[in-house]
């Protein structure tokens, strides 16, 4: 075969090059002031521990398959229920990483003829949902929840019936600024809207006992947040939170985690045991 189905990737390699932008994996090296180890529990004894000890009372490496054909472990299942307790919430539902929980959660709940409004500085996996689902969707400047306000506004007079949905980080990491939650969750009271809150950078290290700047709004019926393990916690996976329905509707209908093999049930345990550290041993 000739090289011409690789040429426009070779080229966009050397464009990064020649601009100094091209990026290549090299092993950990020298002291950490990047990574998402918040609490450095990564390394931490105790969860080297509960790994030993779930080897050794027979916990499977792998999860052998979807949950819904036969990859449901007794780990999944205590992981979601302590983190539903933990966090205030109805239902937790764990999902391999937060980027795929984001995706799914976009791309599943909000329905055709929806509207789903999406702060400008979101995730990257928060636009890609949005993208890949049968919303309508918009962007909104970022933390102005009269922009927010205006976008839905604006649909409404346009004859829009659905539902709304808005999606917000409480941390934006690259920014160092928080979401105005309190004028949000109004707003969505005042427009019967959804509110999903990506709690990546905040879980663990913010709010009570870690449990995120949301954490006051936890267990209402139009709040669905996501707490990933793969930061402050030291493990991986995210845990999507919120009402039983919309985590029941999930299992059913989300085929990111219809299609998946579920996460590994000893990083289940990880994450269980990351949760109970940060209620153990307060900061």
């Amino acid at each position: 075969m000739n090289g011409a189905p690789l040429a426009r990737y070779d080229a966009t390699l050397q464009g990064l090059a020649r601009k100094d932008r091209l990026r290549t994996l090299s092993p950990r090296a020298g002291l950490d002031f990047s990574s998402n180890d918040y609490l450095g529990l990564a390394a931490s004894r105790r969860l080297g521990d509960a790994v030993v000890a779930a080897i050794a009372r027979g916990t499977p490496v792998g999860a052998t398959g979807s949950r819904l054909l036969r990859g449901n472990a007794p780990e999944h299942e205590q992981l979601e229920a302590d983190a539903a307790a933990f966090f205030g919430a109805d239902r937790a539902l764990f999902f391999g990483s937060g980027y795929i929980a984001h995706f799914a959660l976009l791309s599943a709940l909000p329905h055709k003829g929806d509207l789903l409004v999406v702060d400008e500085l979101a995730h990257a996996s928060m636009h890609e949902g949005a993208q890949a689902g049968r919303a309508q969707f918009v962007l909104a400047a970022h933390n102005d929840a009269t922009a927010v306000e205006d976008a839905i506004t604006r649909w409404r007079v346009a004859g829009g019936m659905g539902c709304v949905w808005i999606a917000v980080e409480s941390l934006y990491s690259m920014d160092g600024d928080c979401a105005p939650l309190e004028s949000l969750v109004a707003l969505a009271d005042r427009h019967g809207a959804f509110i999903v809150i990506d709690e990546a950078h905040a879980t663990g290290v913010w709010g009570p006992d870690g449990r995120g700047l949301a954490a006051a709004f936890e267990g209402r019926d139009n709040i669905i947040a996501l707490h990933t393990c793969g930061k402050a916690l030291g493990a991986s996976g995210g845990l999507v939170t919120g009402p039983r329905a919309l985590c029941e509707y999930l299992i059913n209908r989300c085929r990111p985690f219809i299609y998946a093999t579920a996460p590994s049930p000893l990083m289940a345990v990880v994450a269980r045991e990351a949760l109970a550290m940060l209620a153990d041993e307060p900061m």
